[in-house]
């Protein structure tokens, strides 16, 4: 795996069920490599070259997105749809409701996606 389970309960502040962070630690990592077109573990795109390589080390901007994607797909677990609440300290709240679209994740990592002609 490209993140570590460590690294994501740190980053995501949960500390539950090591399988089930797993299985959406791997589900993120196979939807990140669905969008580059191949697998960051073992190939990277050298986007100045435009030939894909060995990996020597992921970009942090890859493991971000992992990160990003695996914390909504936790997020959206017992029901909830992505569900995130801001409390204000004048009694107000906000709620954000995100949507399985990951788009606004993906984009940042365009640069190593691979394009078919």
């Amino acid at each position: 795996m490209i993140v570590e389970l460590k690294t994501f309960q740190v980053y995501s502040n949960v500390f539950g069920d090591e399988n089930q962070q797993t299985s959406f630690i791997q589900s993120a990592q196979n939807i990140v490599s669905d969008y580059l077109g191949y697998s960051p573990e073992e190939k990277l795109l050298n986007y100045i070259t435009g030939e894909l390589e060995d990996v020597t080390q992921v970009p942090e901007m890859i493991k971000l997105t992992i990160m990003r994607i695996a914390s909504l797909l936790q997020s959206e677990g017992d029901g909830n749809i992505g569900v995130n609440s801001k409390s204000f300290g004048d009694g107000g709240t906000r709620v954000f409701i995100n949507y399985t679209n990951f788009d606004k994740f993906l984009i940042p990592i365009s640069n190593w996606k691979v394009i078919r002609i």
